[in-house]
């Protein structure tokens, strides 16, 4: 007759952690439900992009008409400053949303990891047909959860979707200023010079919230 141990889990034989029988059947269950989350974190992550670049779009194509009807006149001017600055908004959210998805993604892959390498101590003739990591560590490379951003990994991050994002919001930003000085001063050297130290401003800003996310969430915390 088996012993009975409320403090310890156990099958009728005695076996625990990994020896269970039944703990394969855990780990599977709990690798469809890791896949299952990435597959919601990025469905998000693209549906958010494409309605972000689908309202861009959109403003663009009504202002080119707007100016046309109005030879570029102030009117063009005023309601760029009304619709930029909304886009604007739209964008900032979206990449902000996208940087705490890559960072909950770099969690659910390092939990992966962990259940593949919990299947390599099962059987670790296994070991060999792995191509994914099963590490228990996750990634440090360049885009890795925890790993610090450098000058020479930005043309990395701006492959990534939040890259993008925070490229067209550095350039929305610039806009903004660059119409605003221009209809101070009329001078359209100013005004685009204005507009590129601005856009330069808010790029560097998004890389350093991006940056600070990703040292935040420390590699530490997946495990």
């Amino acid at each position: 007759m088996a012993r009975e141990d409320s403090g310890n889990t156990s099958d009728s034989h005695g076996a625990t952690g990994l020896a269970d029988p039944k703990a394969i059947d855990i780990l599977t269950a709990e690798h469809w439900s890791l896949l299952s989350t990435r597959s919601l974190g990025s469905t998000e992550v693209f549906a958010r992009a494409s309605i972000f670049a689908a309202l861009l779009s959109g403003m663009v194509v009504a202002l080119s008409f707007l100016a046309q009807a109005t030879e570029f006149g102030p009117e063009t001017a005023m309601v760029s400053l009304v619709l930029i600055p909304v886009i604007l908004f739209i964008g900032m959210t979206t990449f902000v949303r996208s940087v705490a998805l890559n960072q909950e993604d770099a969690r659910w892959v390092t939990g992966m990891n962990l259940i593949r390498h919990a299947y390599v101590q099962i059987n670790p003739a296994l070991e060999r047909y792995f191509v994914a990591g099963h590490e228990p560590e996750p990634a440090r490379g360049p885009l890795g959860q925890g790993a610090r951003q450098r000058l020479r990994h930005l043309a990395n991050s701006l492959t990534t979707t939040s890259g993008v994002i925070a490229a067209l919001d550095s350039i929305l930003a610039g806009a903004i200023g660059s119409i605003t000085i221009g209809q101070l001063t009329d001078n359209a050297v100013v005004s685009i010079a204005v507009g590129s130290v601005v856009s330069i401003l808010a790029a560097a800003a998004h890389v350093s919230y991006a940056a600070r996310a990703r040292e935040t969430h420390s590699p530490a915390d997946a495990g």
